[in-house]
């Protein structure tokens, strides 16, 4: 069937996470640990991640769970009864520094841009904030590319669940089964089976071909098949 609209996850999939986010979550625990070395190996070990190295050390939540979820199991380690606040004083640290350091994948900007060049929707489901993903998207140039751009606090609910998804295919007009839902993770996909979407993965994220292949109608190992497939054309 013709792809008439596509939406995509943003982390491991437009962007490299680690490279994008690695010093943003270093400020965030730094900042949760106040100075106490303890207490910063403890948020460290919970998130598999190295804030001396700036850089991930395991397949962490972070990659796949909103920040209001994985923040709260940092508030009950920490003591903190006000969950929503910490919540906040996160969301904005990460906001702050979210676009400093935005790192696109190989051929990601050329996709997107043939995408649209070629009358073909473009829009943005990530479990992040709706207003960082708005951000990163202005860094890229690419913001007013996006027809639609949702996070997980846009009011359609989160991945794996499809809100987001079904909520872009009533902003295209699009049956679900005319989009594509390109993404990293098996989130993205059980989310794209869901809705009913065409199921596109990539193997840039932290998920491996083996464990995405029996979970998507396509896996790519570069953004720039996807617009081959999206144009009609045979993929190499």
């Amino acid at each position: 069937m013709q792809i008439k609209a596509v939406l995509f996850d943003r982390d491991g999939t437009l962007t490299d996470f680690d490279r994008t986010w690695g010093p943003a979550i270093a400020a965030v625990l730094g900042e949760l640990a106040n100075g106490d070395d303890d207490t910063l190996a403890m948020l460290e070990d919970m998130a598999m991640f190295d804030v001396a190295r700036q850089c991930f050390t395991g397949p962490s939540v972070l990659k796949v769970q909103t920040p209001a979820d994985y923040s709260a199991a940092w508030a009950e380690a920490l003591g903190e009864s006000d969950h929503a606040a910490m919540l906040e004083r996160i969301e904005a640290t990460l906001l702050a520094r979210c676009g400093i350091n935005v790192t696109p994948f190989d051929g990601v900007v050329d996709t997107l841009k043939g995408l649209v060049a070629a009358g073909i929707p473009i829009g943005l489901a990530t479990n992040g904030t709706e207003a960082s993903a708005r951000h990163q998207m202005d860094v890229l140039g690419l913001g007013s590319d996006f027809s639609f751009l949702a996070g997980y606090d846009s009011g359609f609910g989160r991945k794996p669940e499809p809100g987001q998804l079904l909520a872009f295919a009533r902003h295209t007009g699009f049956a679900p089964s005319e989009i594509a839902m390109v993404g990293d993770s098996l989130h993205d996909m059980h989310a794209a089976e869901a809705a009913g979407m065409i199921r596109v993965a990539v193997t840039t994220g932290a998920v491996a071909r083996e464990a995405l292949e029996p979970a998507a109608d396509h896996v790519f190992d570069k953004m720039s098949d996807l617009l081959t497939l999206a144009l009609g054309e045979a993929v190499e």
